[in-house]
């Protein structure tokens, strides 16, 4: 059955080497009950091969090259929902990765959700997670009435990876109030820039999750989340970001929530380096933070892995 949908969605795909996943992905695209109206993939730096794939694919979406890989997907992402927004015609924008795979009525059921919600800014699905190796998810068909229920900021910061941008489609106009408030992906940021983001977002507006799973995330040993000590650099960056926002909004106890955060985030990457055999950064890191930053837990960290009774790499979750 077809969407009945008024909403007009526009789709940025940010693509990096990605040749061997983008036209699963594509024609994952192109079977959506609910048509995008417009399809960006935005190669992040010359590809030649990557770009002869998009470019032949029958689904003939727009392709544009960075001149230079930009480090992580943020400027891809913002070159995209730019272009998107310059049509003046599409109301909501789908930032899919170049490698997961969404159901066919994942696009459908959110433009439903926004029809629901009239205030939502975001919307968003659940996942489920897969590794090549194993059998490719059968996705469950979306249910007739889609269901949804609002989320608050607390909630996020204890579930941050229930929220994927493969999985999530942000209205245009929010995008914009972002980008003048904050901006949009920050490309100083090599991953977590959709956390930054996305904190920013439901601090601000209306946020609705649906718990139905909107398709495969592909989970793989090349993703930047698997160094988790850049991984966890990243959030303390994004963090103390954060927390200069939030003061910048006169939200002074939830700057200091953040800027704990950023220093817990710091003392979970030096312990990341260390773990994987960088001690003598890790030290530095850590000893900079008890003098530089004021910072006695870190010394206290420092002091348990000199020790050996730092946890174990077996032991560690997010």
């Amino acid at each position: 059955m077809g969407s009945t949908s008024e909403t007009r969605i526009g789709i940025v795909i940010p693509a990096f080497k990605s040749a061997l996943t983008i036209e699963v992905t594509l024609d994952a695209v192109a079977s959506q009950v609910h048509a995008a109206v417009a399809v960006i993939v935005v190669i992040d730096g010359p590809d030649p091969e990557l770009e002869e794939i998009v470019r032949r694919h029958p689904s003939s979406p727009e392709v544009l090259v960075l001149p230079e890989n930009s480090g992580g997907p943020a400027r891809p992402r913002n070159v995209g929902a730019d272009r998107l927004r310059s049509r003046h015609d599409i109301e909501a924008v789908w930032f899919l990765d170049a490698d997961d795979l969404p159901a066919p009525g994942f696009l459908g059921t959110m433009a439903r959700l926004f029809d629901d919600h009239p205030k939502a800014a975001m919307v968003f699905s659940d996942f489920a997670n897969w590794v090549d190796s194993s059998p490719r998810p059968d996705p469950a068909p979306p249910p007739s009435i889609p269901v949804s229920v609002e989320i608050e900021l607390d909630w996020y910061l204890e579930n941050t990876g229930a929220i994927l941008p493969s999985y999530s489609v942000i209205r245009g106009d929010a995008l914009d109030r972002l980008r003048n408030d904050g901006g949009g992906f920050s490309p100083e940021l090599s991953n977590n820039q959709d956390y930054e983001l996305f904190v920013r977002l439901i601090a601000t507006s209306e946020a609705r999750r649906i718990a139905w799973s909107g398709g495969a995330y592909r989970v793989h040993d090349a993703a930047i989340s698997s160094n988790r000590a850049m991984a966890w650099s990243c959030r303390s960056r994004a963090d103390q970001m954060l927390a200069t926002w939030f003061e910048s909004r006169g939200s002074l106890e939830v700057a200091r929530r953040f800027i704990a955060k950023a220093g817990s985030a710091a003392r979970r990457a030096n312990k990341e380096l260390w773990h994987v055999g960088r001690r003598g950064e890790a030290a530095r890191g850590l000893l900079w933070r008890t003098v530089g930053s004021l910072d006695p837990k870190a010394a206290v960290v420092l002091a348990r892995l000199v020790l050996g009774v730092g946890d174990s790499p077996s032991k560690r979750g997010e």
